[in-house]
């Protein structure tokens, strides 16, 4: 047998499987194990892998492919995430707010008891049928549906909504179809998509460089 041999995601699933049933007390069969590294395959191994040490460091109970799903990330907002985020836009007309629509499946369950005053009970009831609702979609190997809910700040807007783009977090075309003409427009067409942090590091190499031919031109 080759040593060297490299090992196949679904070898390294079903051996993450077998080493953190044991240290879990999780007793499963051949056919489920099988089953459960099936199910994880739809996601990339990397982020598997990492869940299933969350497992083997956080759970108190049975490996379920629930737990495991629950610890991949596959860029799904927390229940406390999303529900902050939908108070946020709630809270503010003016604000624009990037959620998904799974979360604004969640949130009818929800706005009444918010409406009437009461945040606790209405997060609680978001909590529950969101992690329902994600749950699902997680097991389906589906990815965040992302929607953006537009405030009556346009600037804000615009500037949320390049960054989604700029993400990879909604399409070009989607973000084309919340923005009126403008330079954020012209820029989605032109697919010269920066987000903040892209812009401040290239100001910084361009300060740099700055600096660099000011120094040049001194000690010439």
């Amino acid at each position: 047998m080759n040593a060297n041999k490299e090992i196949n995601p679904a070898e390294k699933i079903i051996q993450a499987i077998t080493v953190t049933a044991e240290l879990t007390g999780t007793q499963l069969s051949a056919n489920a194990a099988a089953v459960m590294a099936e199910d994880l395959l739809a996601y990339p191994l990397d982020k598997v892998l990492i869940a299933f040490e969350r497992c083997r460091r956080e759970l108190k109970g049975r490996l379920t492919l629930a737990a495991i799903l629950e610890r991949i990330d596959d860029g799904w907002q927390s229940a406390e995430e999303a529900f902050n985020t939908l108070v946020a836009g709630w809270n503010n007309e003016s604000l624009s707010i990037l959620t998904t629509h799974t979360a604004m499946r969640a949130a009818e369950s929800a706005s009444a008891l918010f409406n009437a005053g009461d945040k606790y009970r209405a997060g609680i009831a978001f909590k529950e049928t969101y992690e329902r609702l994600v749950g699902e979609k997680k097991a389906q190997g589906e990815s965040p549906d992302w929607y953006v809910s537009a405030g009556l700040d346009k600037e804000q807007l615009a500037q949320l909504v390049t960054e989604a783009a700029a993400t990879g977090k909604i399409t070009n075309d989607y973000a084309l179809a919340l923005l009126p003409a403008g330079e954020e427009r012209m820029n989605i067409e032109a697919g010269n998509l920066l987000t903040d942090k892209q812009k401040e590091e290239g100001k910084a190499r361009l300060g740099n460089l700055l600096n660099l031919i000011a120094q040049k031109c001194a000690l010439s």
